[in-house]
């Protein structure tokens, strides 16, 4: 299926796009439905939209609602509410600060086929914990991953409380829960 709009609400006021066909826009771009290949490394069968928001009038209808859209720099997410399943939806999705998004990057490149947190040091022969910063050289990957997953646990509550007051509650009980998996 391919993005289209119904024409229910307008995508510019006074010549200005609107900020929700921006988002719209770009997020039909990344996800690969507006006729040109996928930015960066989403593909439909890695990351989809509900069908619902296919239409630019749904997605103006819902996202205009949510918590944090009249934020400025709160950008949507996809990956705190939504878990393994990866879709843009109205209940997968929230506003959250750029901060708090850019604490889900993954990094996959940079780790080859080592768990999540961890890469190869070839200098010393020992495996690299890191999340945000280096944390440390250790004998095993595990030992490596766990130092990982402390401190990004860590990072994670300390970001949901800084902005407990400014986010949806849905969002706050998600990173307080957030556990990183050994198969992330």
């Amino acid at each position: 299926m391919k993005a289209f709009n119904s024409g229910r609400h307008p995508t510019k006021i006074n010549s200005k796009r609107v900020k929700a066909y921006e988002v719209w826009r770009h997020l039909m771009m990344r996800c690969g439905y507006l006729n040109k290949p996928p930015k960066r490394r989403y593909t439909q069968e890695d990351v989809s939209v509900h069908h619902t928001w296919l239409d630019y009038s749904n997605f103006y209808e819902d996202v205009t609602k949510m918590h944090g859209y009249d934020v400025d720099d709160f950008v949507l997410d996809k990956d705190i509410l939504s878990g393994k399943k990866k879709i843009y939806s109205v209940s997968t999705c929230c506003f959250v600060p750029d901060e708090i998004n850019a604490i889900f990057t993954k990094s996959d490149s940079t780790r080859g086929n080592y768990l999540i947190g961890v890469d190869f040091h070839k200098k010393t022969g020992k495996f690299r914990a890191r999340c945000r910063k280096h944390l440390g050289l250790f004998d095993s990957e595990h030992e490596a991953f766990l130092a990982y997953k402390y401190e990004k646990e860590r990072l994670i509550k300390e970001l949901a409380d800084k902005w407990k007051d400014g986010i949806d509650v849905r969002v706050y009980q998600a990173l307080i829960n957030y556990r990183v998996e050994i198969t992330d």
